[in-house]
């Protein structure tokens, strides 16, 4: 139980498959070739658990080729094919008599598993009219193909039934029937999820900790390069640059290693959402969840460096509504990695247009260009742009609420006054807490996209 899936042999990862089948309790379970790659040992072990599936009141259904005898002996019925016909339908007990019936003697003491695959191939002669006779004229007949004039698209119908009277109807190829209820309820799928995916965030140690660093690596950086400019008014639109490289940073640091999370993890979601284990919903929102301590352990960490050795002010208040400001920008990245990465295929286009599809937004920050000398055709943009709400948010936070003169190591200054600082960069009718709404909004609307991607294409797969 203790052990990493990695390292588990071939037996113990065939058992550790049909235990995650066994999750949801179906009543009946399909196995394609379960003992192949096994040695004799791990292959007992496989069927004498199947066995004792089937024993519980399952019907168990395999395809398995040359058994050995002992294997063979623990399976109740047979079903043999040869070139789509079947030659055998019925219990193994009745194997050998129904094929001396037919022409086929099986010898003494030989394993029945092999005479059966000879009589197949056609190593025991060519002769099995009378069992494709006596076998096919019970069933319902060959496969029927359906065509639709519609759409040009074959369908497949055929059904069988176990000898419980059971039907077992064997689903189109245009069509997926998945059921809209599930074994647990959505905070019990939640709750699981959500362990197992903080479960594998510790264990990517590497990831983890790359990010950490190098967000406290590029916020000493910031700080050797922008040294005690926040409070000198000569270097006022220094810091301004400053301040937009944050927002800058924050969002590609975070946005970029979430473009590869839900391909990474396609096809296990799509596998266990189709077996109707849970929803996408709390798949998504576990996902959101686990890696908020990432999102706000990243932005501290390179705030804690960057803020101070720069000289922006020493004020509780200031700092942490810089912080909110830093925050919600990580969240927007990261769900905008995340709905990039859904949506686009494949990987590479999906990285390259995480940071294309960005650049307009940059240009109606409000850094490059002041806001009122956009022109008025492309205004518009201006007010979609979360980073103009980010850098507009960090600048009130930092100079506005009646800031005190700024220090000048010049004979002039002439942003010495923190207001006429403001007035230049066009946000003295700025409002930070209008501003930070926005950002949150933002978020909100990128998790709904999320949501959406992720069925777009989970659906798409199906």
């Amino acid at each position: 139980m203790n052990t990493p899936v990695g390292k588990l042999s071939g037996g113990e990862k065939k058992r550790l498959s049909i235990g995650l089948e066994l999750l949801t309790n179906p009543p009946v379970m399909f196995f394609d070739e379960p003992t192949s790659g096994l040695d004799s040992f791990s292959s007992l072990q496989v069927i004498s658990h199947l066995k004792s599936l089937a024993e519980g009141g399952r019907t168990v259904v395999c395809s398995i080729h040359q058994p050995s005898s002992r294997l063979f002996q623990m399976f109740d019925d047979m079903y043999l094919i040869a070139e789509g016909q079947c030659l055998y339908n019925g219990p193994i007990s009745d194997l050998t008599s129904v094929f001396k019936e037919a022409g086929f003697l099986c010898p003494n003491f030989y394993n029945r598993a092999d005479f059966a695959i000879e009589v197949a191939s056609g190593q025991r002669g060519n002769n099995t009219d009378k069992l494709i006779a006596k076998f096919n004229s019970e069933e319902s007949g060959p496969l029927e193909y359906e065509q639709n004039g519609d759409n040009e698209e074959t369908t497949i119908l055929q059904s069988a039934s176990n000898k419980n009277g059971t039907v077992i109807q064997v689903c189109t190829e245009n069509e997926v029937s998945i059921k809209t209820s599930y074994p647990q309820p959505m905070w019990k799928q939640f709750q699981i999820l959500l362990r197992r995916s903080v479960l594998c965030t510790l264990r990517d140690k590497l990831t983890v900790q790359l990010r950490v660093i190098t967000h406290f690596v590029v916020g000493l950086l910031l700080g050797a390069v922008y040294y005690d400019v926040g409070n000198d008014a000569s270097k006022a639109l220094s810091n301004a640059g400053c301040i937009f490289f944050f927002m800058m940073f924050l969002f590609f640091a975070n946005a970029m290693p979430s473009v590869i999370a839900i391909p990474l993890e396609t096809s296990v979601v799509l596998r266990e959402h189709l077996n109707n284990w849970y929803s996408l919903k709390a798949y998504f929102f576990s996902k959101l969840i686990a890696d908020i301590p990432l999102q706000i352990l990243c932005p501290t960490i390179f705030l804690l460096p960057g803020y101070f050795l720069t000289s922006q002010p020493y004020d509780g208040t200031r700092f942490l509504q810089f912080w909110a400001i830093c925050f919600v920008m990580t969240i927007i990245s990261h769900n905008f990695g995340l709905a990039a990465g859904a949506v686009i295929n494949p990987l590479e286009i999906s990285m390259f247009m995480v940071p294309a599809s960005n650049i307009p937004l940059v240009l109606f920050s409000g850094f490059f260009l002041k806001l009122q000398d956009v022109a008025n055709w492309l205004r518009w943009l201006t007010y979609v742009s979360y980073y103009r709400y980010s850098y507009e948010g960090a600048m009130l936070c930092l100079y506005g609420y009646n800031r005190s003169a700024l220090k000048c190591s010049e004979p002039y200054c002439y942003f010495k006054s923190p207001l006429k600082f403001l007035q230049e960069t066009d946000m003295v009718g700025g409002i930070y807490e209008f501003d930070l709404l926005a950002l949150m909004i933002w978020a909100v609307i990128l998790q709904l996209s999320v949501l959406l991607a992720l069925k777009y294409r989970i659906n798409s797969l199906q």
